[in-house]
């Protein structure tokens, strides 16, 4: 039977959100939100943050999270991962997959996860349905093949779309990349031990290391899309959905 260990890379200093792990989120820190979320999946061997910061041990501490300590010189969260996968190996924790989430999206629904994970790699990636989201640089967008495997990660708007190239009537329709990963610790590994990539350092997309490489990186569809917190705006938004979902729950037991 495949065992599960899950890691929220968790880094304090966001340039465009500082301290983010930590915001506020209906009286609880956002990194509890989102470890609370991941431990809902009933598969896992362990789930762990993986972090630089002493004030997010420190909060982990208080609400017993486990959590792992990692160098501060990471850049991208799947190298903060593999080193996790490293430490945990090293101490005789390891497990036969090994699944990535983001500790700024508290909402995740680990329904995702009840599909086909037997790929070395995988990565998750959903519909645009609004059209703002086509054109917000913070969301990753991902073309991906017919057989399930991504051909290109981008912050552009991609696939183009302009009436006057376009070579028949095709309805636009774009996906996103959802951030949920994937790895044996062997590919998690390697990913950590290949240089930064050419496009991902232009990007600031990660997986665009292994597509550089020639490394398959193999798409799941999902139908449950997933709210990322890159900015106080963000922040707010989770705020009020966790709200009326709060008033929600209220109004059915009267």
């Amino acid at each position: 039977m495949t065992t599960f260990i899950g890691i929220i890379p968790a880094r304090y200093g966001s340039s465009r959100f500082p301290g983010k792990p930590l915001c506020d989120i209906c009286g609880k820190p956002m990194i509890y939100r989102a470890y609370q979320s991941a431990k809902k999946w009933p598969h896992w061997k362990d789930v762990f943050i993986a972090t630089d910061s002493s004030k997010i041990a420190k909060v982990c501490s208080e609400y017993a999270i486990p959590y792992l300590m990692t160098k501060d010189t990471h850049i991208d969260c799947l190298d903060r991962a593999a080193e996790a996968v490293t430490i945990l190996e090293k101490d005789g924790r390891a497990a036969d997959k090994y699944i990535i989430l983001q500790g700024d999206e508290p909402l995740f629904d680990v329904e995702t996860l009840n599909v086909d994970l037997s790929a070395p790699v995988i990565n998750f990636y959903t519909e645009i349905r609004d059209i703002n989201e086509l054109y917000n640089a913070n969301i990753v967008k991902a073309v991906v093949s017919k057989a399930s495997k991504a051909l290109y990660f981008s912050r552009y708007s991609i696939p183009y779309h302009d009436e006057k190239t376009k070579r028949s009537d095709a309805k636009l329709t774009a996906y996103k990349q959802i951030g949920v990963y994937v790895f044996t610790g062997e590919m998690i590994k390697l990913y950590s031990k290949l240089k930064m990539s050419y496009l991902e350092a232009l990007e600031g997309i990660g997986l665009l290391r292994l597509l550089e490489n020639d490394i398959d990186v193999h798409m799941q569809f999902t139908e449950h899309d997933s709210i990322s917190v890159d900015t106080p705006e963000d922040q707010q938004r989770i705020i009020r959905i966790l709200k009326n979902r709060g008033s929600e729950a209220t109004d059915k037991l009267r």
